[in-house]
């Protein structure tokens, strides 16, 4: 591509020329053409480079010391990565940009945008030159931002010449597929957890000293109003004229099934602010807590349409595996038909001309000029929606008639950008999900199939079990009829029932402050304001419905989520329905 620099300097090359020949002077004329005739070899020059020399690079990408296709990454720990450019013969590029491809679920690290901010330049893109076979190598680290899947697709690469008067832009490829799993975070017991032997106890043996209705005495406690009377030792009361109870250990672990909402509601956003992942965190946190007392973890995964299970078990590999299935419903799925805006043409484009440069070439996807529309800016739009449905078609095959059908019909040209999007691996959900409840997808689908699961697993299930529902309910504080029937189905067998609502913005109930708003005066810090509230609103009438139903209730934004599980965990363990004298 010729730059605004290479245009003048031809203008004016011509310009000269002609004047030169026309007012018969010599020296003009043949400066001018001497100008010309440099350019033109500047150019013959810069195709050689280009077209010749710039096929033999090849990119070698290693990710935390590997250089495998695939591999395991985990969500927010830190990513070294180190690109090499190897010249597989002799080549000579004074001045190149090198640019890695950066996936939308990865994040520089902060050193490094410390770094960005002080050189005015991106930690994974490097400016440098190539002679010879000698490689070039930079590195730079990242952290994946949420749990699901992280591609890279290769390296960026803008020639250019000394002078700055052309410019070329390719892409060499290098794929590498990982698999991001979720982080858990260490949760505090509500309980001691001390063995009396440093042995791992036989299998069907459980040597943990927690308070239940076993055979061996854990302790004596003040008698609280509640607890069964044949856990009362007579004789310590009369001794000490005042009731005390007997604490057994217990023999039996408590089981804990986690439902798991993986609505397509549940991935808007950008990747580690999404409720999705907000949920799958907390999931992997419960499990890893739960599995840590040798206490067997379920898993039931609702979406839209349907429910998958996981029996439930425990131990490492049970728990890896767990962590895997939580990161393949953690990929963004196709979503429903979209409307066809300017954000999602905008957002292909951008994506298209860092994937497939070559195939933007004005002189290999050329535009016929017309003028119509009129008005400049629609015909520019014009011209480029043609050319992102020519590239379109190319990448995917498309029938020779399929441009004009993507010019002209905003449905097709909206389902193939979002196809194009997924597969570069961006999940484009604006606007498909309303947060205020007007959601495009079938949510009234998702509250049947959860209420299905939650049946199915109370029917087959024994009392006293720990049922722990991981579900978006923010936008939908009643829940219908059919979800609080099974509900109260399960605390009808004696089973404690958590409800954990993600949120991302932190809208729990009481964190909304009406002392600030004075300072907000602009229109959309009021909109912002006005939506927390409405939240804020909706949290709190929440948790005042699932409370009546004898539901706990807590939200992802509350570093005290998991431990509520863990205390009515011990709660289903001891057989108490208060949390006094748990602990």
């Amino acid at each position: 591509m010729i730059t605004n620099r290479a245009q003048w300097l031809i203008l004016l090359g011509v310009a000269g020329s002609v004047v030169g020949t026309l007012a018969n002077k010599g020296l003009l004329a043949h400066a001018s053409l001497a100008v010309l005739a440099w350019i033109f070899g500047e150019w013959l020059l810069f195709r050689w480079r280009v077209e010749l020399q710039l096929r033999h690079l090849r990119c070698v990408r290693t990710v935390n010391g590997s250089t495998s296709e695939s591999g395991t990454l985990w969500t927010g720990r830190r990513v070294n990565v180190s690109v090499e450019i190897i010249p597989e013969r002799r080549v000579r590029i004074p001045f190149i940009r090198l640019r890695d491809w950066q996936p939308e679920n990865l994040t520089i690290d902060a050193a490094d945008q410390l770094a960005l901010c002080e050189t005015n330049d991106w930690p994974n893109e490097i400016d440098t030159s190539i002679s010879g076979k000698a490689s070039v190598e930079f590195s730079y680290t990242a952290r994946a931002k949420g749990a699901g899947h992280l591609a890279f697709r290769g390296v960026s690469v803008c020639v250019f010449d000394l002078q700055g008067l052309f410019i070329a832009k390719r892409f060499i490829p290098a794929r590498q597929s990982f698999k991001v799993l979720p982080t858990s975070a260490t949760v505090d017991a509500t309980a001691p957890t001390v063995k009396r032997v440093n042995a791992l106890p036989p299998p069907g043996i459980h040597r943990l000293q927690r308070a239940g209705m076993g055979c061996e005495l854990l302790e004596l406690r003040e008698y609280v109003p509640g607890d069964p009377p044949k856990a009362i030792a007579w004789k310590v009361s009369a001794r000490r004229d005042q009731l005390m109870t007997r604490e057994y250990e217990s023999e039996v672990p408590v089981r804990t099934t986690m439902f798991v909402d993986c609505s397509f509601g549940t991935k808007h956003g950008e990747f580690g602010e999404r409720p999705l992942d907000q949920i799958v965190r907390l999931a992997a946190s419960i499990a890893r807590s739960a599995m840590s007392v040798r206490d067997p973890v379920g898993l039931v995964m609702c979406d839209d349409a349907n429910a998958r299970h996981m029996a439930s078990g425990a131990g490492d590999r049970h728990f890896f595996q767990m962590l895997d299935r939580l990161s393949e419903n953690s990929i963004s799925t196709s979503p429903p038909p979209v409307q066809f805006t300017q954000q999602l043409m905008d957002e292909t484009w951008r994506v298209a001309e860092e994937l497939h440069p070559e195939l933007l070439v004005p002189k290999i996807n050329q535009v016929p000029f017309t003028w119509f529309p009129i008005r400049r800016s629609k015909r520019l739009e014009r011209f480029r929606r043609t050319r992102l449905a020519a590239v379109l078609t190319e990448l995917y095959s498309l029938p020779a008639d399929q441009p004009q059908n993507l010019i002209f019909d905003n449905a097709r040209m909206a389902e193939a950008c979002q196809r194009f999007l997924i597969d570069a691996g961006y999940g484009w959900t604006w606007p498909v999900v309303d947060r205020r409840g007007n959601e495009l997808h079938d949510w009234h689908g998702k509250f049947e199939v959860l209420s299905d699961a939650l049946t199915r697993v109370v029917a087959r299930s024994h009392d006293h079990e720990l049922l722990v529902l991981l579900v978006d309910l923010l936008d939908h504080p009643d829940p219908p009829g059919r979800l609080a029937n099974a509900i109260r189905l399960a605390r009808a067998h004696h089973h404690r029932v958590v409800v954990i609502c993600p949120c991302p913005d932190d809208c729990r109930p009481g964190s909304h402050n009406f002392h600030d708003l004075a300072s907000k005066q602009s229109l959309s810090r009021l909109l912002s304001h006005a939506e927390r509230a409405r939240r804020i609103s909706s949290a709190e009438k929440l948790q005042k419905t699932l409370r009546r139903l004898g539901v706990a209730v807590a939200f992802a934004s509350d570093g005290r989520a998991a431990q509520l599980v863990l205390a009515e965990a011990e709660l289903a363990r001891s057989g108490r329905t208060s949390r006094v004298g748990s602990r």
